[in-house]
């Protein structure tokens, strides 16, 4: 589980950061913003997909506008 998790789907990576999993980087390809997470078990992401992550929702879109923000700052 030492390996680096991606992903391009900012909704995913907000929910991450909620977590409290490592964001170590993000790399940009034009306009949008692949996301690179340190160890996220791949327990997480299924249940993320079967709706059984929850989050804070003002603490959500605080993330998702800090995350966009990031990306598009970057050069």
């Amino acid at each position: 589980m030492d390996e680096f998790y991606k992903t391009t789907d900012i909704i995913l990576a907000a929910v991450l950061r909620l977590n409290g999993y490592d964001m170590v980087m993000i790399e940009k390809d034009g306009n949008k913003g692949t996301f690179v997470f340190a160890a996220v078990p791949p327990e997480f992401v299924t249940d993320y997909d079967l709706g059984k992550v929850m989050v804070e929702p003002v603490s959500f879109n605080n993330q998702i506008k800090q995350l966009t923000t990031s990306v598009r700052r970057m050069v």
